[in-house]
């Protein structure tokens, strides 16, 4: 009878032994899994990433462009400017700005 009884110990130690084993397989393909699943979120989330910066580098790079013709323009406004030309547009323009001018009486 005692040998039975070691016998049923002995069994008993071995299946908490295997399910111990099968629990830790079990985590570690659960793991594995979520690592592999992380990983193919996080290139993907990484590929739209880099979609969004090169975006906005084109963007930024347009906006330079024309920030520089702006600024050639605004340079060649200012090297062209004549206050007499300006006085005398906005004087036609300016409705009545225009001097009288006086008619001669006929005799």
């Amino acid at each position: 009878m005692s040998t039975l009884i070691s016998h049923r110990i002995l069994s008993d130690d071995k299946i908490r032994v295997m399910t111990e084993v099968l629990h830790a397989n079990i985590f570690f393909i659960i793991t594995s899994v979520a690592v592999v699943i992380f990983s193919l979120l996080l290139c993907v989330l990484m590929y739209q990433l880099i979609k969004i910066v090169k975006a906005i580098r084109r963007i930024v790079e347009r906006v330079e462009e024309g920030t520089e013709v702006l600024a050639d323009d605004i340079e060649n406004i200012r090297a062209s400017f004549n206050v007499t030309r300006l006085i005398q547009f906005i004087m036609s323009v300016v409705p009545g700005a225009q001097p009288k001018r006086s008619r001669k009486k006929s005799k």
